[in-house]
């Protein structure tokens, strides 16, 4: 079948305008079922934010193109349905499997897909080196393989063959192809193909990943406007000027994680001079020497400190890594969530490190801090407690917490510090929250309850989403200053 008789066909078929309702019925349909698959891990301006502008956009587009498609073949199903002419059933489970690898990718590369563990995959997207985008082109290309067999039915065009039967006769079995059967192989075996390329990616020793992730904002420490003075005063209360300090010291970490290989200094440090931030000495310092320098976060190093206790919650030995959620929803699977599989700077493959070794001994009474506080942290990316660090954010915080509890910090200095650092890595959105306390209970940032500020109505993406629509319909609209930066790796 030639491209003429498939547009013939799409001719024929959409002649009639029941057709054309048909086709925007279900596209439309497929469209609000993605959503509402992307909504079970996050919230859409989460999404937007936590992604590359890139990816959230091919997303978008791929889930348009495979929601048409699905739209057109069972538009075409129907059509042949009503003209009594037969339909492969070879053909209609590729569409059904075009429709279910595309749901099956549809998600957050920082947050996790929701559909994805049902393939035997861990949740993250980042088992794959776009991000699951590869899946969705896979599926549309699928899709449109059966699109172009269903129009081949419509346009009345089969394929005639010389022998009418194909006999493979074996002792006590026999097959029988023929010009019935025949036909349906070779979408059989299309799919059955694109259902092993799908299993195989995540597999391959993949060295090289797409940067799927949005920078995050790090606000501008200087040049604000006079006109812009409100929201710099509000900034400054959730990213102080001179930065938030905690009550523990760098010490050996940065050596240990250099010997243990759960980062490669090389690609640690090429990593700052691609981005535009190169390492200062010092912090080359605290890498392949220790520091006894109180840790502060701060607008310029909070770039620098993501990244680095990534790699220390990342490897650091604790029972929340090796018996809580990352091995109850990764399933046997914890490299393929995206703070095991997004981790790039090792000197190994990352889930080599995971929960390796005691970079900093944790007391079975410390570890219980830790995961009595991280079940409380959520953060505005998904809906994940920091007990669940499935994305970077998450791996890095609990390193945080748990280098306090082994400093010997108190339950309220934990949460205090996490309102900080969160605030430092998710700036937009706590500037939000900073604006939500202040307006609506006459509070500034640092007043209010740190647990509160924190817990799962306020600080997860489905909490942020409700506080910027609290915003939003009280005309509190106010954006942040001017931000740049980056969101690790």
């Amino acid at each position: 079948m030639n491209g003429s008789v498939f547009f013939s066909a799409l001719a024929k078929v959409f002649s009639k305008s029941s057709s054309w309702v048909i086709t925007i019925t279900v596209t439309l349909n497929v469209l609000l079922l993605y959503y509402l698959i992307l909504a079970q891990k996050t919230t859409w301006d989460a999404f937007w934010q936590s992604n590359a502008t890139w990816y959230t956009l091919s997303q978008v587009i791929l889930s348009v193109i495979n929601a048409l498609i699905v739209g057109v073949s069972i538009t075409f199903l129907i059509y042949l349905l009503d003209e009594q002419k037969r339909a492969q059933k070879a053909t209609f489970l590729n569409t059904l499997g075009s429709f279910f690898f595309s749901a099956v990718a549809t998600g957050c590369s920082v947050c996790s897909a929701y559909l994805l563990p049902l393939l035997g995959i861990a949740a993250s997207l980042t088992a794959f080196p776009f991000g699951g985008l590869e899946v969705k082109t896979l599926a549309a290309l699928i899709g449109f393989y059966a699109l172009w067999q269903f129009a081949a039915g419509v346009a009345g065009v089969c394929r005639v063959y010389k022998e009418n039967v194909i006999s493979f006769e074996n002792k006590n079995l026999q097959l029988n192809l023929n010009r019935e059967t025949l036909p349906q192989l070779k979408p059989l075996l299309l799919l059955v193909a694109f259902i092993f390329t799908i299993y195989a990616i995540p597999r391959l020793p993949i060295k090289y990943k797409a940067k799927t992730q949005r920078e995050i904002a790090v606000a501008a420490s200087n040049g604000t406007q006079a006109a812009k003075a409100n929201s710099a005063e509000t900034f400054a209360k959730i990213n102080p000027a001179d930065g938030y300090e905690i009550n523990a010291t760098y010490g050996e970490i940065g050596p240990k994680m250099l010997d243990m290989g759960v980062i490669d200094f090389d690609k640690f440090k090429q990593v700052y001079q691609q981005s535009g931030q190169p390492l200062t000495a010092e912090q080359e310092e605290i890498l392949t020497r220790g520091s006894d320098k109180k840790i502060k976060i701060s607008q310029e190093n909070s770039y620098f400190l993501l990244n680095f206790f990534w790699a220390f919650g990342l490897g650091n030995k604790t029972k929340i890594l090796t018996e809580g959620d990352m091995v109850k929803y990764g399933e046997g699977q914890v490299g393929n969530f995206a703070s095991t599989g997004g981790w790039s700077l090792a000197k190994g493959d990352a889930v080599d490190y995971y929960s390796k070794r005691a970079l900093v001994p944790l007391s079975v009474e410390q570890e219980d801090l830790v995961n009595k506080v991280a079940s409380n942290i959520y953060r505005p990316c998904c809906g994940n407690s920091t007990a669940f660090p499935d994305c970077n954010h998450g791996m890095a915080l609990l390193g945080i917490l748990e280098l306090m509890a082994a400093k010997g910090a108190t339950e309220d200095e934990m949460y205090n510090a996490a309102k900080y650092f969160n605030a430092f890595w998710f700036p937009s959105n706590y500037y939000d929250i900073a604006l939500y306390f202040k307006n609506k209970e006459g509070k500034d940032y640092k007043d209010v309850d740190a647990r509160l500020i924190l817990g799962k109505d306020i600080s997860s993406a489905f909490g942020a989403q409700a506080v910027k629509k609290w915003l939003t319909e009280n005309g509190i609209v106010e954006p942040p200053p001017k931000q740049g930066g980056g969101c690790g790796v």
